[in-house]
């Protein structure tokens, strides 16, 4: 008989499919083990705060899904992790979203200089 999912494990089975990610493509993108995941999604874990924020990250929720979820309630999908520059970001790649998740976890001001220097790098690649 099949295992039946908890709600949590649910909604973010859901998402990460509406994603395109596989489970450890998750854990990729929120830095953490697929272990830990493993273990959140199944209750087996409340998960450290920093954790849950990094998961809802990667799922592209806005701050508290996670814990709204586990109350019954329904995720909230993060309107600004899924525009970045006007455009949605294909972040099927776990990399791709690895760096995202760095990323957001910068100061504004740091993401501004880190974007910056990518940005050179890019012109210079293509001028090449």
């Amino acid at each position: 008989m099949p295992e039946q999912l908890s709600p949590l494990d649910g909604e973010m089975n859901a998402r990460r499919l509406q994603l395109g990610m596989a489970w450890k493509e998750v854990a990729a993108a929120a830095g953490i083990s697929y272990e830990t995941l493993r273990a959140v999604r199944q209750g087996e874990t409340s998960g450290a705060p920093l954790t849950l924020r990094k998961l809802e990250q990667a799922l592209r929720w806005a701050q508290g899904s996670i814990n709204r979820v586990k109350r019954g309630g329904k995720p909230t999908p993060d309107p600004a992790a899924d525009v970045v520059g006007g455009r949605v970001p294909d972040l099927s790649d776990p990399r791709a979203a690895a760096v995202m998740t760095i990323l957001e976890s910068l100061p504004p001001r740091v993401q501004k200089q880190v974007l910056a220097r990518l940005n050179e790098r890019v012109e210079a690649d293509h001028e090449e």
